[in-house]
């Protein structure tokens, strides 16, 4: 966690990441529905007129908008853009029957590398039997609780259903209360129900995910609750995935649907879908890539030769060869790294030496997969040497750390070397753990000798007594 203004750095690449664009982003959006599209939009605009050609910096940003909006906005910028973290929104409801009261619970749930309290103004929509109701929810403490007349139980309780404010969502929702949500007409709450949902993991529960996968109209949708059938697990979660891939058309929920196969593990079945996937010419080439890349998990050694012979596959972009590379690493074993090694030569494509690079992340008792990676931390191409480091801190192996400590001072692109330095780090935290447990497990084993012996003293002395 870091704020995204950020004056301390070794590297000004370590400032263009996913704190600057996708964090940036999501703040932007809560921005404009904090001071209106129009103002906004019209702000922007004499923002870059004035400031065209020339150097700008977020404190210019804010003067423009507080001009145009007409508003104090340094507590935005202050918590949003200037502290770390972010706002983690935890809710729960309970109703009265008696009094017809619904009391609304909502609190502030970040950690500590977070701004401690964030000044939210939500919304929460009450759905019942006679339609739906919209409240207030000003959360500019850490915690506040709404007492709202209604006329009924609650259907379900959705916090920001429009999606309006940049927060992590966590309610604590009822089995029932996620199962009729899944009926709204929101998207953001029919989201949050599908991961209450997989939290649960009850039949109920996957019955009603099956659902979604089935007949949700948007494909988002379906593609989540197709993963959550996967993380929940069990028949019938399996039999569900398997349906769905006979009617269901869109080629991302597809890909969702092969990941999720993935996760079951030795069984037959997923295995068996998997390959059909994997070789029918008339499916995306990125259905076909996940099947690949599930199919290591789920099918193992026994479908190792069909894995190696997608590789030849292609796809756009290479997909499917990236996808058979990312199989054989979870099949394991020397055919597969022999394979893997091939793919890192040059010559072949950099997509799929750099998916092969990093393949080999999955093998840390491999010699021949240490040096490879040593090899590739020093290749010509950005995009292997990247992955390369990647799997060197998957494999944490101090044998790779000099090479590390060279790329992380040596190379010529900053995002190789904060990436390299970081792995670095890493490992060496990793190295200090250890030693720190090989300590404890010394330290527990003497006081294990120093007990037996005071036992046996004590033995001796009963004797003698």
């Amino acid at each position: 966690a870091r704020p995204i203004v950020f004056r301390i750095y070794k590297d000004p690449e370590e400032l263009f990441d996913t704190h600057s664009y996708e964090k940036g982003c999501l703040v932007l959006w809560h921005l404009v529905n904090t001071i209106g599209e129009d103002v906004f939009r019209a702000a922007i605009n004499r923002y870059l007129v004035s400031r065209s050609f020339g150097p700008a910096s977020s404190e210019d940003l804010k003067d423009f908008l507080e001009d145009s909006s007409r508003r104090r906005l340094d507590w935005f910028f202050y918590q949003f853009l200037e502290s770390s973290g972010h706002p983690v929104v935890r809710y729960s409801w309970e109703y009265d029957a008696s009094t017809g009261t619904l009391r609304i619970k909502v609190e502030q749930a970040q950690g500590d590398d977070s701004y401690p309290e964030y000044r939210l103004d939500l919304e929460a929509l009450i759905s019942t039997d006679r339609g739906e109701r919209r409240v207030k929810v000003k959360l500019h403490d850490r915690s506040t609780t709404l007492q709202v007349q209604v006329d009924g139980r609650p259907k379900y309780v959705c916090v920001d259903p429009d999606f309006r404010a940049f927060i992590e969502r966590r309610p604590q929702k009822g089995l029932e209360d996620a199962v009729n949500q899944l009926s709204s007409p929101y998207l953001a709450c029919r989201l949050e129900a599908v991961a209450a949902l997989q939290e649960d993991g009850s039949a109920r529960a996957v019955e009603a995910l099956a659902k979604a996968l089935s007949s949700d109209g948007f494909w988002g949708v379906r593609a989540e609750a197709a993963r959550a059938l996967g993380k929940v697990g069990g028949e019938a979660a399996l039999n569900a995935l398997i349906s769905s891939l006979k009617s269901e058309r869109h080629p991302r929920v597809r890909q969702a649907v092969a990941d999720a196969l993935g996760s079951f593990r030795a069984e037959p079945r997923a295995a068996e879908v998997l390959r059909s996937v994997l070789v029918d010419e008339h499916e995306s080439y990125y259905a076909r890539a996940r099947a690949a890349s599930s199919l290591g998990r789920a099918g193992g050694e026994k479908y190792l030769q069909a894995l190696i012979e997608a590789m030849g596959y292609g796809g756009h972009n290479w997909s499917i060869t990236v996808g058979a590379i990312e199989g054989l690493s979870k099949v394991g074993g020397p055919q597969a790294l022999s394979a893997i090694l091939g793919e890192t030569e040059r010559g072949n494509d950099t997509l799929v030496r750099a998916a092969a690079a990093r393949a080999l992340g999955a093998f840390p008792d491999s010699p021949q997969a240490l040096d490879r990676i040593r090899d590739l931390i020093r290749d010509p191409s950005f995009r292997v040497r990247r992955a390369a480091v990647e799997a060197a801190e998957r494999i944490s192996s101090p044998r790779l750390l000099d090479v590390l400590d060279e790329a992380s001072s040596k190379d010529v692109d900053g995002r190789i070397r904060r990436l390299s330095r970081d792995a670095a780090r890493r490992i060496r935290e990793a190295m200090e753990k250890g030693a720190e447990y090989a300590k404890l497990r010394d330290d527990i084993d003497r006081m294990r000798e120093e007990q037996r012996r005071l036992e046996d003293r004590l033995s001796r002395l009963e004797r003698v007594g």
